[in-house]
């Protein structure tokens, strides 16, 4: 009969998971033996949990099935946390398994010892402390289908002394997930909607990784009723700038067309996307929402019409009852706002400089990616630039750390997303700061043979934060950064890589890091003086930054 760990790896092996990432440790080692012993399910040992924990979600990101992490009693387990946070607020499916004291201890301070089930309790869609070996199988099978089926974060808490004790009648346990196809949730509903989308003149569809499975049917609505598609950040692979009813991005890391179209539109049909900056979206226009979670309808504009289901299934019922769009003049406006954006956005790129201008890194390294490349996008200044000048190219994917915007994402979900696709080009554009936090585990990529591409923007400081405090008046303050030269430590840890400062030596550098056979960083030496714009700038924010900077000046 098999043991706990076994049974646990077993029923993880059934439905496809092949990762289990984290550092091995007293508290697991049931696990990582079980793991040992059989052939389907792999232990990837990182440097560090939060690490192991962002390719976990990565994995869940970009496959939509459930990513895989654990640590041991205590800080193995903390590490995890905040990658965790990052599953529960962009809704991806991960199971994290942590080691525990023996019940015999439990309560007496022992070394270690943190109460698991207490920490978890926000971040999770199930949390379970094992109290026995007959307990574990009920508790396996429902933390696994929880974090599917409510696409979050279930924690499975397992005692040292409960992991290797063997379960009886193990063969009757399996996991079952059913295909989940939420229909409409009433047919009058849709026609209510249908109603509104037929009324308006200038309708405007937000756009978000709710609509993946679904992309070919938004663009059939959107072609249907003459609407420009604006697309939410993690949305930017789903509907890239390069198809003819995509007009980008909105927020402050957004495009002018976006922005222009969501002030001149007379209907919002949101579709797949929890946006939270309510202050970019219409807010005296009829609103239509789209959305599987029935809790996301109306959480960030009141409603004229909800719709709670799958994409794909509410598009379905909704275009039998929609005309055709005659007038197309609103569509048409929006994209050739577009258009002209497109022109001075590549003009822009093309601009020599030294040191590099970061959208020219970016676009550069669009040019030259493969079409089934997949890029990983880490938070900060190097979000903004992606999101402008990264042009997506149907086939590609992309991620990114969403709702919770956390630093040091790039490296741990690349691991994750070059091991879910081994055959696909990795890429990461990560700034300096969100790089040099969790850099050690590029070394993981070497140690497992994971060649990939991160691309550092290197301008020696924190430069979203920089923005945001002069933004608000203040002289930079603490944003410095004392960096090493990373192309030198990639060689060090048994990689490859180059530092460069100049425009002209981007082509070779980005073809030589895409063609390495061995995890390669191309340090680029950015210029801090191009400040990043946002699409609407207030008087404010300007006389704001105009003060920070002479601050700046007088020291």
């Amino acid at each position: 009969m098999p043991n706990v760990c076994e049974l646990l790896v077993r029923l993880l092996g059934e439905i496809g998971v092949q990762q289990v990432f984290g550092v091995p440790g007293d508290s697991i080692n049931a696990l990582t033996e079980a793991i040992r012993t059989q052939d389907k399910v792999r232990f990837v040992h990182v440097n560090h949990e939060e690490s192991g924990a962002f390719a976990a979600v990565g994995q869940a990101k970009l496959t939509g099935r459930l990513g895989v992490c654990a640590g041991t009693s205590g800080p193995g387990a903390i590490h995890l946390l905040n990658a965790l946070y990052d599953a529960k607020c962009d809704r991806a499916p991960v199971l994290a398994i942590t080691g525990q004291i023996s019940t015999s201890m439990m309560g007496s301070d022992y070394q270690q010892e943190v109460d698991l089930h207490a920490l978890f309790k926000d971040v999770t869609v199930y949390n379970q402390v094992v109290t026995s070996p007959e307990h574990f199988p009920y508790v396996a099978v429902q933390a696994i289908q929880a974090a599917i089926e409510k696409r979050g974060v279930a924690h499975l808490n397992i005692p040292l002394d409960i992991a290797t004790r063997t379960v009886s009648e193990a063969d009757r346990w399996h996991v079952r997930v059913p295909e989940l196809r939420v229909e409409p949730e009433s047919g009058r509903d849709v026609a209510h909607a249908a109603k509104l989308i037929n009324e308006a003149e200038k309708p405007v569809i937000l756009a978000g990784i709710g609509c993946r499975g679904a992309e070919c049917k938004v663009f059939k609505l959107a072609e249907t009723i003459g609407a420009p598609i604006v697309h939410a950040l993690r949305g930017k692979e789903l509907f890239p700038e390069s198809h003819p009813l995509s007009i980008g991005g909105i927020g402050n890391l957004g495009v002018k067309p976006a922005l222009h179209a969501m002030d001149h539109a007379d209907l919002l049909l949101m579709i797949g996307t929890n946006f939270p900056y309510v202050e970019f979206l219409p807010q005296h226009v009829k609103t239509v929402q789209i959305d599987l979670d029935p809790g996301a309808i109306g959480k960030r504009l009141p409603v004229d019409a909800g719709i709670a289901g799958d994409a794909g299934a509410v598009i379905d019922a909704l275009l039998p009852r929609l005309n055709q769009k005659a007038g197309r003049g609103f569509l048409h406006d929006a994209q050739k706002h577009m258009e002209t954006w497109r022109r001075e956005m590549a003009k822009d790129a093309q601009k020599p400089s030294r040191p590099v201008h970061p959208g020219r890194l970016a676009y550069e390294v669009g040019q030259a990616a493969p079409s089934d490349a997949i890029f990983v996008c880490d938070t900060g200044l190097v979000t903004g630039w992606t999101a402008r000048y990264l042009q997506i190219k149907a086939g590609q994917r992309f991620t990114v750390s969403g709702i919770l915007a956390t630093m040091a994402y790039s490296m741990g979900a690349a691991i994750g997303a070059k091991m879910a696709y081994p055959g696909r080009p990795v890429v990461a554009l990560t700034g300096d700061g969100g790089f040099s936090m969790l850099m050690t585990d590029f070394s993981t990529a070497v140690k497992y043979k994971l060649p990939m591409l991160i691309v550092v923007f290197n301008n020696q400081t924190l430069g979203m934060i920089e923005m945001e405090q002069e933004g608000k008046g203040m002289p930079a303050y603490e944003t410095h950064l004392h960096n090493p030269n990373f192309a030198a430590f990639a060689e060090l840890c048994g990689g490859d890589g180059v530092r460069i400062n100049d425009t002209a030596d981007l082509p070779s550098a980005i073809e030589r890091g895409l063609k390495s056979p061995v995890p390669f960083v191309l340090d680029v030496m950015i210029d801090p003086g191009v400040m990043f714009i946002p699409p609407r700038i207030t008087l404010a924010q300007a006389t704001h930054v105009a003060q920070a900077k002479i601050k700046e000046a007088l020291g």
